[in-house]
């Protein structure tokens, strides 16, 4: 038993042996379709840093300070005039177009109008140097942007005040 079991195992040693040397050959080394390497990745761009905000430049300092000092005397010259206005929309009260407390009193308003217009230009010009500076610095205020909305908004509360009372005039006229 010990024999048949020998020549068995031998028997079927050469059988496997004959079927790997069969027609095909022994399997290629080579790299295969699957093991291309292929693809969309692209390299990693590095991150730029991002710029750092520099302080207000001196000429701009300056600027914000003339723009505010503008401003400022526009609002006092309106606070001003704004009491002249009262007392001339007060004596129009209940009179109609073509009086001429009626015409006094809207052109009293206009000349409000036109004062308020000085602090809207400082504005405007505030808000687009805010607007440049916020582009610039996306990412979170520099100096120069926190100094221009501090400007802007105490521009922007004196220009509300005048609205303000140019609407309670306005109101007070009948048309």
């Amino acid at each position: 038993m010990n024999r048949t079991t020998s020549i068995l195992w031998a028997s079927s040693a050469l059988l496997l042996l004959s079927a790997c040397s069969g027609a095909g050959g022994y399997p290629s080394l080579a790299i295969r379709d699957v093991e291309r390497v292929s693809g969309t990745a692209q390299p990693a761009i590095p991150e730029t840093p991002k710029p750092i905000a520099p302080p207000v430049s001196e000429a701009l300092d300056q600027r914000i300070t003339r723009l505010v000092a503008q401003a400022k005397t526009s609002h006092t010259t309106f606070q001003n005039h704004a009491s002249d206005a009262s007392r001339t929309v007060a004596a129009a009260r209940g009179t109609r177009a073509p009086a001429d407390r009626w015409i006094d009193s809207q052109v009293a308003i206009a000349h409000l109008q036109a004062l308020r217009s000085t602090a809207m230009i400082a504005l405007a010009d505030l808000d687009e140097l805010f607007a440049d500076e916020r582009t610039a610095f996306p990412d979170e205020p520099s100096p120069t942007a926190l100094a221009l909305d501090a400007a802007r908004q105490q521009i922007g509360a004196w220009v509300d005040e005048e609205n303000r009372m140019i609407a309670r005039l306005s109101s007070q006229i009948t048309s």
